[in-house]
């Protein structure tokens, strides 16, 4: 699993550009790539992401896909090993 913290440039956060990005964590939120997706409560122009297991060339490939990768966002990504995980976590 990888938790990522995005932040964007907010110089180059259009609105156009800021719609390909939600459509993109939606992509991948809906074909299971990325279970937890957020913006930040505390630090404007970022947010999280929480991925399934997968092989970091893989998570780079989808990475690359983002409307603003690779220079007008911060991709922080670190890989963990989630050893235990509540159902509902949301609670």
């Amino acid at each position: 699993m990888y938790i990522i913290d995005i932040t964007l440039h907010g110089d180059t956060a259009t609105e156009e550009k800021v719609a390909q990005h939600r459509a993109w964590f939606k992509k991948h939120f809906d074909e299971g790539d990325f279970v937890i997706v957020g913006p930040s409560k505390t630090k404007e122009m970022s947010g999280t992401i929480i991925t399934k297991s997968m092989e970091r060339a893989k998570l780079d490939e989808i990475l690359g896909g983002d409307a603003f990768y690779p220079n007008e966002a911060t991709y922080e990504v670190n890989e963990i090993d989630a050893k235990l995980v509540k159902n509902n976590i949301d609670n």
